[in-house]
């Protein structure tokens, strides 16, 4: 506990651009891990995980966004082909 009490007066603080950026840079384990949670909920659920339409059988999207997907995808894989 004394280690981490150190560590955190040693470091230096960071300048960053705006409030916003400052506030992720500060909090990132904590909002990595709450929409990690959101998203395994959502999985097991069986709710898209972009929006709250209900998934497709064995898979984390909606129609729709796994149509978007499929269209994301092939974009992404002809561009590595070029």
């Amino acid at each position: 506990m004394l280690k981490r009490l150190l560590s955190k007066l040693k470091r230096k603080k960071k300048e960053y651009p705006n409030r916003f950026l400052k506030h992720y840079h500060e909090n990132k384990k904590k909002l990595l891990k709450e929409r990690k949670s959101l998203y395994n909920q959502k999985k097991e659920a069986g709710i898209c995980v972009r929006c709250n339409k209900k998934a497709l059988k064995d898979i984390i999207f909606c129609s729709y966004h796994k149509n978007m997907q499929k269209g994301y995808n092939k974009k992404a894989r002809t561009d590595i082909q070029k």
